[in-house]
């Protein structure tokens, strides 16, 4: 078990991997990840470490010291560094995020290509690379690491978003961030794609397309998917009921929740609780 540090909060996860020497030698490679809530205890301080970090701030905000500079993270922001110089990183009243530590060939010239503006980046992409970051820390703590190449693969990804051309994002003026901020805040209410393209002022067809294009899910599979993470929270951090917890992320049934966790997670909410929970 790895041992968390000061201010992260129970129930955070942290995932050490140890690649084979043949991945160190040819491809990208994740080394340390996690998804961490913290309170205003959490920080990081140091004068180096050895790999590139990828982070996304889920909610709450953040504050980084790095080459001299001071900068502000707040929800749906990214911290790319390559961790080679003295930095300290911390939460200012709180934060829930995800990270990797990962390396690579060429993984630290072109993690300082990319934040050679800012180790701050803020994208379009960044909720679709925040999403699917959750998904790789949930794999690498159920499975461990995957093949070589298709680890190296993720990481690429990754990476190849935060490379593109820019396309800054305005939280104000982008209408499906907007979206997304309203269904992890209302997770427990009836969502209709109608009343989330209303709220976007686009039409059904427009809103969907561009939904997937910045998250890389269609508008209900991303409620469907942030009402499951809510119930597995729920499951861990509670003594909640299976059906009360049902009822608190929108279903009318503990069938249909249960329903759910045999299709996408493999086994009952119960079994999950069971296999992952401390009660």
């Amino acid at each position: 078990m790895y041992e968390l540090g000061a201010g992260i909060l129970p129930n955070s996860i942290c995932v050490p991997l140890t690649a084979t020497a043949r991945a160190q030698a040819l491809y990208f490679y994740p080394v340390l990840c996690g998804h961490y809530y913290c309170d205003s205890q959490y920080q990081v301080s140091r004068p180096c470490y050895e790999n590139p970090l990828l982070l996304f701030v889920r909610s709450g905000s953040m504050a980084l010291e790095y080459d001299g500079e001071t900068y502000h993270a707040e929800k749906g922001d990214i911290l790319l560094l390559d961790c080679d110089r003295p930095h300290t990183y911390r939460t200012e009243s709180g934060a829930e995020f995800l990270y990797l530590h990962f390396d690579g060939s060429n993984a630290h010239d072109l993690v300082r290509a990319i934040a050679a503006e800012s180790p701050v980046v803020q994208r379009e992409e960044n909720m679709l690379i925040g999403q699917r970051l959750y998904d790789m820390v949930q794999d690498y703590q159920k499975v461990g690491l995957g093949s070589e190449a298709e680890d190296s693969m993720r990481i690429y990804q990754l990476l190849t978003w935060l490379a593109l051309p820019p396309r800054k994002l305005s939280r104000r003026d982008n209408p499906i961030n907007q979206t997304v901020e309203y269904i992890r805040e209302h997770v427990g209410d009836a969502i209709t794609l109608r009343e989330l393209a209303d709220m976007a002022h686009l039409s059904a067809c427009h809103y969907s397309h561009e939904f997937k294009r910045q998250t890389g899910f269609s508008p209900m599979e991303y409620v469907i998917n942030t009402r499951l993470e809510k119930a597995k929270m729920l499951l861990l951090q509670t003594t909640m009921s299976v059906i009360d917890i049902a009822y608190e992320v929108g279903y009318e049934s503990g069938g249909s929740l249960s329903n759910l966790f045999i299709k996408k997670v493999g086994c009952s909410p119960r079994e999950y609780r069971r296999t992952n929970g401390i009660f």
